[in-house]
């Protein structure tokens, strides 16, 4: 193991910023969409009206994609 150094203390260093590079990704995966979500649920109790309008047309939009996902895998197992 070349690449963690030559001496004891360069292991131990080496796993520990290598551990401590595993828990800051784990926090940026885990963190971001956290982030992403509060600030949407902060906007939408000043902004409820643009908020419940945006969310029945996403809606409508991905029912639409499920209704032709649906269709499409009938017709796949059908033949």
């Amino acid at each position: 193991m070349p690449d963690l150094g030559q001496t004891k203390l360069d292991h131990v260093l080496s796993h520990i910023a290598k551990s401590f590079e595993k828990m800051l990704e784990f926090g940026l995966i885990a963190g971001i969409p956290l982030g992403i979500i509060e600030q949407i649920c902060i906007y939408g109790e000043t902004h409820s009206d643009q908020v419940i309008s945006l969310l029945l047309v996403l809606m409508l939009i991905l029912s639409a994609f499920l209704v032709r996902e649906i269709r499409k895998m009938r017709s796949k197992h059908g033949r």
